[in-house]
């Protein structure tokens, strides 16, 4: 099984190149992106979103770090 993304800010493109490869290939349409590769996607007006924060939390976890003190940026400014 292989899976495929496509999307276009045309509807009509979008439902012609579905049916274009409906009629080539045995696929199913599974509606809008909301989870991909363990992410999840979130589609707005101003963009389309990927979060990443469930993916961070387990690797501070995986590294004992989640109860570390975070910072806002991860190198020390003003340094020279």
């Amino acid at each position: 099984m292989d899976d495929i993304i496509f999307g276009s800010n045309d509807d009509i493109l979008s439902k012609s190149f579905s049916t274009n490869m409906q009629s080539k290939f045995e696929m199913s349409l599974l509606g809008e992106l909301t989870y991909f590769l363990g992410l999840p996607i979130y589609q707005e007006d101003k963009g389309i979103f990927i979060y990443q924060s469930k993916y961070i939390k387990e690797m501070l976890k995986k590294f004992k770090m989640e109860d570390r003190r975070h910072v806002l940026t991860s190198m020390v400014t003003g340094f020279k």
